[in-house]
């Protein structure tokens, strides 16, 4: 159970004053053992109400236990909910008290050992009553004795609800959580439930037993696990700053020797209650005052460091006492000591840290200084809470780990492609916001199948590291280096126009050059680049087609290049291929692995142009060219939906679509003509070394089959042909005509 019910259920519970840490308060073990502490601690937060508290211990030592308990819940609500101080003290005071009619119960009703007959039920029943009496005769205040009275009533049966009155609401909530502790704790006749079956089961009596608005706020304060909250509660049950004045709850004058736990650090720590705290606290707390010295070093401390406290209290406070050291393993300077920094600035701050002990071993911790502040408002020390969060950080470690498996290429240790594909669309919009220049570089190992087949795969993997190391020793620290995939690496260059890329790409190219590889025998390797700027109208897709097409020419113009792609290529870079289309021709080479034909649909282009774009979204093509003619697409049969093979392995096209408005003669009827739409396709591999040549035709007849249903659009055959009449002129020439 993580919760405040920690603070009470654990050997070891509850926060130090000022800091989220355990403290040995223990309800579940209280008993006539360690009666002394408990009453020092009710002592000396209520005063002359300990007494009554004193004298249910005396009688039944489980109900004020369990009086306890509840006390503490009570407040952790009222100081959430922020009640006035006197509100405070009120519920606080009718919770420790609640059963202290119990003392009039008979020994043989109170403590049977298995479940009340009903007479004997009736009997304890009679103990709200009783206490009633006990506390009038002590002479409760009116406010207390109304809120006593309340005790045990259900909400519904309840005169009082619109009452103004805080008593009838301390009343309703105690009830809440006497009923709660009632089930988590173990009893004689029956197993604890668990703290979501106790919940639900008083959730469920809202409206009935229980006042529905108090039940759902304290289910929602016990799964809260408020940490800071149970600090201040904890501070003000046994380290309170100021004096609360409970007397006023009881028409007496308050008793000498009620004070608080001293007024200085030095005397609270020679309190019997503190000592037991400190003795059990899971976390170790060091005391130290203003002049530096050590004045308390608790059992954890001595566990964490090896240090006893023999050895260390009165001496004069360094972090090489505690064996403190950053969380590399480096001694901790005294400029950089938390504590210092406590005394000399005031700040107080978490910090991770370490621990070196005498035998070298080293554990991560948390240290956090709470300052120690004297009655007058002067800082007079501080306290130092060291806690082992050496699981903490391996947890993180290994959580680290995990992310960088995620998002980084095993071989290399470059980012992947799906942190590319995280990174790209943030790197694009950034700069087309903020109007900076960006580019894009991809490159590509030339001739590395050569290398997997004349020197071994290892080989290959060994070139893989080495170009990839090359790529981040040359770029700057804010530029990204990652592997697309196979021998293709890309980089993102903020702040960096296409010269300076492509200044930086043919840097790279010339160390390749000069950079022997042991497992090549120290053959030098050969790369191609290409180059592409951000554009204010560029999508991911446009702006790594762009560099991708700027690698193909590098590629197709002989290798061991770099080519950088602006608005459009230039002249001097276009490659000179046998093609009517001029430039064209390298983007869409006819050879024997593209395919051609001639569409026509029934209907006109309008129609045509909206079902190509359903067929864009639906296949995810890249569009890398569209004007009112021309459609130049491309598509990874990875991410289309045509039919695929297990086994098969998937390529990526280039799709080319010519399209004309044409009028055909309508079958029956002589001299009628309609509008229909023509479409010359060419569908060609994006790769033209690729040599799986059937793989490739097979890929690309589907692909044109699925446009074809797509668009439900006919093969032109001689046939169809002889019903054509003419072809409409467009608006504008087409870029490719």
């Amino acid at each position: 159970m993580s919760d405040f019910s920690d603070v009470l259920s654990q050997t070891v519970g509850g926060p130090f004053p000022g800091a989220s840490i355990p403290l040995p308060i223990c309800p579940t073990q209280i008993n006539t053992e360690n009666a002394g502490a408990w009453q020092s601690m009710v002592h000396a937060r209520f005063g002359t109400v300990s007494s009554l508290y004193v004298s249910l211990r005396a009688k039944h030592p489980p109900a004020a236990a369990h009086s306890l308990r509840v006390a503490f819940w009570t407040s952790a609500w009222a100081t959430k909910h922020e009640l006035k101080e006197d509100q405070q003290q009120l519920f606080e005071t009718l919770a420790l008290l609640h059963e202290i009619g119990k003392i009039g119960i008979p020994d043989r009703v109170l403590q049977k050992p298995e479940r009340l007959l009903e007479h004997e039920q009736s009997m304890m029943d009679m103990h709200s009553q009783v206490g009633l009496e006990i506390l009038r005769a002590a002479g409760a205040s009116k406010e207390l004795l109304l809120a006593i009275a309340g005790l045990g009533t259900s909400y519904e049966s309840s005169s009082n609800l619109l009452s103004p009155d805080i008593a009838p609401l301390a009343s309703r909530l105690v009830n809440v959580i006497d009923a709660y502790d009632s089930m988590t704790a173990k009893q004689v006749y029956r197993d604890a439930m668990t703290r979501e079956m106790a919940l639900a089961e008083i959730i469920r009596l809202g409206g009935t037993q229980f006042d529905p608005k108090l039940a759902k706020s304290f289910a929602e304060l016990v799964l809260s696990n408020d940490r800071q909250l149970q600090a201040r509660v904890a501070e003000r049950w046994i380290n309170r700053i100021e004096q609360h004045d409970f007397s006023r709850l009881f028409e007496m004058d308050r008793q000498p020797g009620n004070d608080r736990m001293g007024s200085t650090l030095v005397h609270s720590l020679n309190e019997t209650f503190y000592r037991h705290m400190m003795d059990h606290v899971q976390n170790g707390v060091v005391f130290i005052d203003s002049e530096y010295r050590i004045l308390d070093w608790n059992s954890a401390a001595e566990r964490f460091t090896g240090r006893s406290v023999t050895s260390v209290l009165h001496q004069y406070w360094t972090p090489q006492i505690a064996g403190l050291c950053d969380t590399e393993g480096f001694q901790l300077q005294e400029v950089d000591c938390p504590f210092r920094a406590l005394m000399t600035t005031g700040e107080t701050k978490k910090q991770r840290l370490a621990i070196r002990t005498q035998g070298s071993k080293m554990f991560q911790v948390q240290v956090d200084v709470v300052p120690v502040i004297s009655d007058r408002g002067h800082l007079c020390g501080g306290a130092m809470i060291i806690e082992d969060v050496s699981e903490t950080a391996e947890l993180e470690r290994k959580i680290l780990h995990l992310s960088e498996r995620a998002c980084q290429d095993q071989l290399t240790k470059l980012a992947n492609r799906g942190e590319l594909n995280r990174q790209l669309p943030e790197f694009v919009e950034y700069h087309q916001r903020t109007g900076e220049p960006a580019s894009v570089i991809i490159c590509d190992i030339d001739f590395f199948k050569k290398i997997n087949d004349t020197y071994s795969h290892q080989a290959g993997d060994d070139a893989l590291i080495a170009f990839a190391n090359l790529l981040k020793e040359s770029c700057r620290e804010s530029d990204f280096v990652a592997r697309y995939g196979g021998e293709e690496f890309v980089m993102l260059c903020g702040q960096c126009d296409l010269q300076e890329a492509k200044e930086l790409a043919e840097t790279i190219r010339k160390k390749l050059q000069r950079t022997p590889i042991p497992s090549l025998r120290n053959q030098c390797l050969t790369a191609s680049f290409g180059v592409a700027i951000v554009q204010p109208e560029d999508s991911t897709e446009t702006v790594l087609g762009r560099a991708d097409r700027g690698l193909l020419i590098a590629k197709e113009s002989g290798r061991d290049q770099v080519v950088a792609l602006g608005d459009a290529e230039p002249s001097s870079q276009k490659i000179r291929l046998s093609s009517k289309r001029s430039w064209w021709g390298w983007l869409c080479s006819s050879n024997e692995k593209s395919i051609r034909t001639e569409l026509f649909t029934n209907v006109p282009r309008a129609v045509t142009l909206e079902k190509l774009k359903g067929f864009v979204r639906e296949f995810h093509a890249v569009v890398q060219h569209v004007d009112s003619n021309h459609v130049i697409l491309d598509l990874d049969c990875k991410q289309t939906p045509i039919p695929k093979r297990s086994d098969e392995r998937l390529g990526k096209f280039r799709m080319s679509i010519e399209v004309a408005d044409i009028e055909m003669k309508v079958a029956g009827k002589s001299g009628n003509v309609k509008v229909c739409t023509l479409l010359d396709v060419e569908i060609s591999s994006l790769r033209s070394r690729d040599r799986r040549s059937e793989a490739i035709r097979s890929q690309s007849n589907r692909l044109k089959t699925a446009l074809q249903g797509y668009l439900v659009a006919h093969e032109l055959d001689d046939v169809l042909k002889e019903e054509i009449v003419r072809t409409i002129k467009p608006e504008s020439d087409s870029r490719y005509g």
